[in-house]
């Protein structure tokens, strides 16, 4: 269980017009609050006038800022830029709708009264496809309990939680029968291979996310998976974002935009790239109370 997640808020302004970015830092991630805050400290952008451009900026940044800043001060610039120019970020990235994403809504593992509020709470929200959040010890349970109180087509996250091929298949059929639409992240992130022989195994779509932080990783696991979570906290931003995206698609590989618990900040600015993706999941607006402010 994780109660809750450090951030880093940033705001520009430019002849009043003011934009955020948001920096959120996992517990399982190298990055804390000091460390974002020494990054962004190295990076003097007040000689910009309105006339700047974002990918002019993002080229001078050193290449020792880490993702969660980079991706802070990028959303913000993109927004910022969008605003001055009066138009919109992912006109600014040449992405263009239609957005067809199917958007799903996270339920964390719990029991099955919470499983019941959590359901009704994001079907107010609007959603009618949900991801259940597995742990590899009450994965039956979970399913059941779902399919007992919702025939909602789901995905699942094992989160690394599955340790045999043995377990994953047992899994995959029950799985299957239950009408799931794809499997995020089943073995560890080191364990390329188990991925590959369940995606061999199997029809569901294999959804990789720990295992690729950025558009580095992608050659060493395009075998293994079927698509790809893209992060801007991962990437450091959307610009690196777009990119992963695009080596992605070049492989034939699905995309599904996701978030690490950000607030509408961090999430709204991760929409621009919806258009480009399968799967949309950028609930964490929806899964976190503590919001200091709403750009």
């Amino acid at each position: 269980m994780r109660t809750h997640t450090d951030a880093v808020f940033i705001e520009l302004e430019q002849d009043g017009v003011t934009a955020f970015g948001e920096a959120t830092l996992p517990p399982y991630l190298p990055y804390t609050q000091q460390s974002t805050l020494d990054c962004l400290r190295q990076i003097d952008i007040s000689h910009l006038d309105a006339s700047f451009t974002t990918g002019q900026v993002l080229a001078t940044l050193p290449t020792s800022i880490e993702p969660p800043a980079r991706a802070a001060l990028d959303m913000a610039l993109w927004i910022l830029e969008a605003k001055l120019k009066q138009t919109t970020v992912a006109e600014l990235l040449g992405i263009t709708p239609p957005d067809t994403a199917i958007r799903t809504y996270t339920i964390a593992v719990c029991d099955k009264e919470e499983m019941k509020d959590r359901l009704a709470f994001g079907k107010e929200k609007g959603f009618t496809t949900f991801k259940l959040k597995l742990n590899g010890k009450d994965d039956e349970r979970m399913l059941k309990d779902f399919r007992s109180i919702s025939d909602a087509p789901f995905a699942v996250d094992a989160n690394q939680a599955w340790t045999t091929i043995e377990q994953a298949d047992q899994l995959v059929g029950m799985l299957t029968a239950h009408g799931c639409i794809l499997i995020e992240q089943p073995f560890h992130r080191d364990d390329v291979v188990l991925s590959r022989q369940l995606r061999e195994a199997t029809k569901l779509p294999i959804i990789v996310d720990e295992a690729c932080q950025g558009i580095h990783d992608i050659d060493r696991i395009a075998g293994s998976f079927d698509g790809i979570n893209v992060k801007l906290q991962k990437c450091g931003g959307l610009w690196a974002a777009k990119e992963l995206a695009e080596k992605a698609s070049s492989l034939q590989m699905k995309l599904l935009i996701g978030c690490m618990s950000e607030s509408a900040i961090g999430c709204d600015a991760a929409e621009a790239l919806s258009p480009l993706c399968q799967w949309n999941d950028l609930d964490g607006r929806y899964l976190v109370k503590e919001v200091p402010f709403k750009n």
